[in-house]
């Protein structure tokens, strides 16, 4: 056997960083501890966190994993610093007395370069947060991102919360069309046997088979309907009278107690033709036979086809003589209604099946539809995002982005590799499985085929199986992980010998043996035993009483607890609790019978919440409060929020309020004034006033009830989503009226399920899909040898062997098709049903390995008879024996509840006093945030949720209302007076001056017509379309245009500034445009009042600034910093329109702007923010000598003329030094 084919037990020395690797990590054998361990050795031996890729199933194990390599790396960082000084030979030694496989790994490769590996790791600790560890949805979101103009998908898609009210609404219109396009016969038929229902009924098909769209559909034709057949015995029903075989069908009729009972029990055929038959011949006889079809009409049909099976079997009668049989077989009514019902159950097949090809004919749809209405939407979804990605990688310009996407990352880590989907896996393969690069790169996969549990999800076995071939073609090494660090030595045994009975899971999954790690365990002491058959097998007599028998048990094990018999042997004994126990099901039908006999017995339960935020109570308390603010003069909807828990007033109370004179106006006044706080500065600020200002805090927990914290975690919820989504939905109504539709509509959103509580504790009760990657002491597995049921009974799941159509290859492709054992052949039925064997296998696998000790396993089936769940391995070979596995008898009665008589200690509770200074979160804030308080084009936006945006370049220009000149003495050129007003304009200007050369002016008129052609297209409209108006004469003339904007660009560059500097003089080196800050400030609130107060103290004024409480850096970006050869200036761009005239451009004019747009708060900012570049930049940095002042340069009065257009201020030396002061530092 190659060294490429043979599989290695010990992936975290063995794995070299190139090629394929596939790590199978069964159950419970240190899975993550492998992973972080090899992250360090990736780290300190090939690749830095940014070229590497770490990918998992969920959000929360990703988040666990990056901890964990965190952890990892800090420990081998620590651990390694001991042996710094040590010479080889002492390194080498060392290196031989490690038990940890990683650190002995990492003193052998490294024993000359101790230092090395130091300072690596420390290197790799301050870059660990460029570490990319995430779903596979979220990478594949970040590639097309990070890659938009590689993968050709420039255009931004926002993933959407809910991708359901997408399908429903294809749904909605795909069948609405479908059914306008059908004759009203088939609609009336379909109606009547009940296949069209609403459009919930067919969400769930559609759903599941979007989960496998590789997959092929196969549907079938559109069944023909030949409903008149029907009629052609609308005469022969008229005039037919079954009375003439009354001998046969009356109860004391002369031949009916030849017929046969056990065929027609309890007088079936005696109803058949008294009630049954007469009932279809009524309807057939009417004008709308198809009315035969309704569901009042379903016994009769049903005994109709009956005895038609009876009658073409012959069994009709019992013993008989010859010719009393055959009188009723060849009788001419018999003939003509078998006739008559052989056809009407060929039409109920008929359109059953077309009921069957309607399903199909939705997935199908919806399925191509999908993407069509998202793109219009601007969004996506996690799973279309995939299958945009994976068709970018494909064809001649795929494979150039895919070589991009490994050349950033060149190794990739993908965990839970069992449940990557067919869309997932062709992007992963497209990149880094590629024939001609998997060499270049390193791809590690980990996951366990035994734990692929996930197929409702479009995890699909076969998808594992061909990348496993895929890699075993490309010589990719094998690892595995066979030592169990979960579970007690005694219950790995008993598990592993079980599992042996059977190795054969189904679907190419074979059981390897799997062995006791060296992790320590503390033993569990029963009865002074350690660790006594942590394999319990627990018969039931009555299978009725399941939860009842698990209810019992477990309180006799925590009764035992609390009498010392049972417990967990560590340094200090640990008492058995509810937290340690689990009790496990398929579904939550069992989990609920089981919670209810729990909280009967007075036992805690906790349970994974499945409620929505939306469900509970609080949620209609908001609405009522958020209708109160948005409808403060409406008393009815007042007095509904005052009612509340959230305000909390008593009917008593409203009634004695409104009797009072003040009545409800002082409400009305605070709900009025929360309405315009919304409007003004944004949702945030009005919520948490209103929160407040009405004590809401306080009056949710003002009466005792053990719903308190369900109830304050549940606002503090509904808080943050309203938050976060106040800035997705502007304007107050717009937000208001998507907050009820959630409370009309919850859903199962994680960001909108119930929050865990910090009470929540007890007996854990989960389905086994949610116990995966967990672990419990003891697990309770209800329903362990129920038979078999197929939790997927919409789809059916096949193979078919495909041939490529170029190299002939044949690989195996997955069909997918609506579930009908009717037309479907019985091969693919087959391959449906052992696919949903093997996965359910897979599934009690997981069950029985979350176990740290001991396992009850429920049985029900005395007669030992089932071979299906647990009862597939226990009676393979007779019933299953282990010296660690016991059957235990259920208990016969509840056992009386425990009283500890243990008292708990009295403690004397001392409160610490509050700490003088708070801490406050490291946010950042700027001058355009401070000042929002004089942009009342703002208003609508909430100013606490929107401090983190970001800055545009001319954000802060504004243009105040002016009154004109009534007589202008020097006028501005046209050009300036024309040019659009308003922030766009002003980005235009800010880069123009960003990119021109200043001193060559040859380019000029070249990049202005590239700016409006590549990035404001409309704003060159409007200034075209103002230039036509006043000059139609040169219409077609736009060079003119574009000759006047050169001409202003110069007559900027070459105004006079200070002491005559003009900004054309600058030369390459000598400034900086478009310069970037962040300025840190002290860890305590920014100190506005004082800043102002300073400013004041030099006699300048200035309106009140908005707080930042929280702000830790101020950021900014400066305009243009420049060096005139002496000292350091900066220049800022304003587009500000002040006026028609150069006059109104005037020192004293440009002074006035600055007050009332506050711009001697950002100069003096920008200043200090240049000061401290300097004193970091500049050797022997002297501020009276080298910092110079602000330029403020109002572009539309500059006309090269000296004291035009600009104003230049240079403050004190001491007023820099104290608002620097002021600012402060952070420690």
């Amino acid at each position: 056997m190659s060294s490429h084919s043979a599989v290695s037990y010990q992936p975290i020395t063995d794995i070299e960083f190139s090629g394929l690797h596939l790590i199978e990590a069964s159950a419970g054998t240190g899975k993550t501890f492998t992973l972080s361990s090899l992250m360090v050795r990736i780290f300190l031996e090939k690749y830095l966190p940014n070229q590497v890729i770490a990918t998992t199933f969920t959000r929360a194990a990703a988040a666990e994993l990056k901890t964990r390599i965190r952890l990892r790396l800090q420990d081998m960082y620590r651990d390694l610093q001991a042996y710094r000084g040590l010479t080889e030979q002492e390194v080498l030694a060392q290196a031989k007395q490690q038990t940890d496989p990683l650190m002995q790994h990492v003193l052998l490769h490294f024993a000359t370069r101790i230092d090395y590996a130091c300072e690596r790791l420390k290197l790799v600790l301050d870059q660990l947060d460029e570490l990319f560890v995430g779903t596979l949805d979220s990478f594949s979101q970040k590639l097309l991102r990070e890659f938009a103009f590689e993968s050709g998908k420039i255009e931004r898609a926002q993933i959407t919360d809910d991708a359901k009210r997408y399908t429903r609404q294809l749904i909605h219109d795909v069948l609405r069309e479908w059914i306008q396009a059908q004759p009203q016969a088939l609609i009336d038929g379909l109606y009547n046997i009940g296949a069209l229902k609403s459009v919930d009924a067919f969400v769930d098909v559609v759903e599941n088979s979007l989960n496998f769209t590789s997959a092929q559909f196969q549907s079938a034709p559109m069944p023909v309907l030949n409903w008149e057949v029907l009629t052609q015995f609308q005469s022969f029903i008229q005039h037919s009278d079954l009375s003439d075989l009354q001998a046969y069908y009356e109860l004391d009729g002369e031949y009916y107690t030849c017929i046969n009972g056990t065929s027609f029990r309890n007088g079936a055929f005696h109803d058949l033709f008294t009630v049954h038959l007469p009932q279809l011949a009524q309807v057939l006889a009417g004008e709308n036979v198809l009315q035969i079809f309704d569901a009042p009409l379903a016994s009769a049909r049903e005994a109709a086809f009956k005895f038609l099976d009876k009658f073409e079997q012959g069994k009709i009668f019992k013993k008989c003589p010859a010719e009393v049989s055959d009188g009723f077989y060849h009788h001419p009514l018999i003939q003509q209604w078998v006739e008559i019902i052989r056809h009407l159950g060929i039409l109920q097949d008929q359109l059953e099946q077309l009921q069957q090809y309607l399903k199909a004919y939705l997935c199908l749809e919806v399925k191509q539809r999908l993407p069509q209405l998202l793109q219009q939407k601007g969004e996506t979804t996690f799973s279309q995002q995939i299958r945009t990605l994976a068709e970018a990688l494909q064809g001649e310009q795929g494979q150039r982005f895919a070589i991009f996407v490994q050349a950033r990352y060149p190794l990739i880590l993908v965990d839970e590799f069992q449940d990557t989907n067919q869309d997932q896996d062709d992007m992963l393969a497209s990149i880094w499985r590629h024939p001609q690069r998997y060499q270049k790169g390193c791809m590690i996969m980990v996951g366990d085929r035994k734990q692929a549990i996930y197929g409702f999800r479009g995890g699909d076995m076969l998808t594992f199986l061909k990348a496993h071939q895929d890699i075993k073609a490309k010589r990719g090494r094998e690892y595995q992980l066979s030592f169990n660090h979960r579970s007690v030595k005694e219950l790995v045994e008993v598990v592993d010998h079980l599992f042996q009975q059977q190795p054969d899971f189904g679907e190419q999954v074979i059981y390897d043996p799997i062995q006791a790690g060296s992790r320590p365990h503390p033993a569990l002491i029963d009865q002074g035993q350690p660790n006594v058959a942590p394999l319990r097998w627990l018969m039931l007599s009555d299978k009725s009483k399941e939860a009842e028998q698990v209810a019992w048990k477990i309180r006799a094990l925590l009764n035992q607890s609390q009498t010392g018999d049972l417990y967990l042997q560590a340094e200090q004994a640990q008492l058995l609790i509810e937290d340690d126990i689990a009790v496990l099901s398929r579904n939550h039908a069992g989990l609920d019978a089981v919670q209810s006999a729990l909280e009967y017995l007075g036992i805690r339960v906790h349970r994974p919440s499945r409620k929505s935020v939306f469900d509970h109570p609080i949620a209609q308390d908001v609405a009522a409060l958020l209708t109160a603010v948005l409808h403060p003069y409406d008393e009815a909807k007042i007095k509904r929020a005052l009612l509340s828990r959230l305000i909390g007033l008593n009917l008593k109370q409203l009634v004695e309020q409104e009797q009072t004179t003040e009545g409800l106006s002082a409400y009305i006044a605070a709900f009025d004034h929360l309405r315009e706080l919304w409007l003004q500065q944004g949702f945030l600020s009005a919520w948490q006033a209103c929160m407040n200002q009405f004590n809401v805090w306080q009056n949710l927990v003002a009466q005792h009830s053990k719903d308190h914290e369900r109830d304050v975690v549940n606002l503090r919820h509904l808080s943050e989503i309203l938050s976060q989504h106040s800035e997705h939905y502007q304007g107050a109504q717009n937000l208001y009226h998507w907050y009820l539709k959630q409370l009309q509509a919850p859903s199962q959103r994680d960001w909108e399920m119930e929050r865990k509580l910090s009470s929540d504790a007890g007996i854990q009760l989960m389905t086994i899909h949610q116990s995966k990657g967990l672990e419990f002491k003891i697990v309770f597995l209800l329903g362990a040898d129920k038979p078999f049921k197929d939790q997927n009974t919409a789809l059916n799941f096949s193979t078919i062997d495909v041939a490529h159509p170029e190299n002939g290859q044949v690989t195996t492709q997955r069909v997918i098709a609506i579930q009908d054992k009717q037309r479907l052949s019985p091969e693919a039925l087959a391959q449906n049903e052992q696919r949903s064997r093997a996965e359910q296998n897979r599934l009690w696998y997981v069950a029985l390995t979350r176990a740290s000790h001991r396992v009850y396993v429920l049985m029900q089936d005395q007669q030992q008879k089932s071979l299906d769940a647990l009862a597939f391995w226990k009676y393979q070979h007779g019933n299953f024996q282990h010296p660690f596995s016991f059957d235990e008898q259920a208990l016969a009665e509840c056992p009386p509840p425990f009283k500890s008589k243990i008292t708990e200690p009295k403690l004397n509770l001392q409160a610490q006093p509050l700490p003088t200074q708070r801490f406050y979160a490291r946010g950042k804030t700027s001058f355009s945030y401070l000042a929002q308080h004089l942009k009342p084009h703002q208003i609508a936006s909430d100013q606490l949720a929107a401090q983190d945006q970001k800055l545009e370049q001319a954000a802060d220009e504004q243009d105040h209302l002016i009154v004109e000149r009534s007589t202008l003495t020097q006028p501005i050129h046209w050009i300036q007076h024309n040019f659009p007003k308003g922030t766009l304009a002003g980005n235009f200007l800010h880069e123009i001056f960003e990119h021109v050369d200043f001193q060559d002016q040859s380019e000029w008129i070249t990049e202005i017509r590239r700016r409006f052609k590549n990035d404001y297209g409309s704003l060159w409209d409007q200034l075209y379309s103002i230039y036509q108006q006043d000059f139609p004469e040169n219409e077609q003339n736009e060079s003119q245009l574009y000759q006047w904007l050169a001409d202003w660009l110069n007559q900027v560059l070459t105004t006079p500034l200070h002491q005559g500097f003009q900004l054309h003089q600058l030369q390459a080196g000598q400034f900086l445009s478009e310069c970037p800050f962040y300025l840190a400030l002290s860890d305590r609130v920014l100190a506005m009042r004082r800043i102002q107060q300073l400013f004041l103290e030099y006699q300048i004024e200035m309106p009140d600034f908005l707080e930042a409480h929280a702000a830790r850096y101020l950021n900014g970006s400066i305009d243009l910093m420049y060096f005139d050869g002496s000292q350091f200036h900066i220049a800022d761009y304003k587009s500000n329109y002040l006026g028609k005239d150069f006059n109104d451009y005037r020192a004293d004019a440009i002074q006035q702007n600055m007050r009332q747009s506050s711009y001697w708060l950002q100069a003096a900012l920008y200043l200090v923010a240049l000061h401290r570049y300097l004193k970091v930049k500049l050797q022997h940095y002297q501020i009276e000598q080298h910092l110079g002042g602000a330029t403020y340069l109002y572009l539309r009065g500059m006309n090269g003329q000296a004291d035009q257009g600009y104003y230049y201020w240079r403050p004190d030396t001491e007023f820099i030094l104290r608002l620097d002061a002021i600012l402060g530092y952070f420690d």
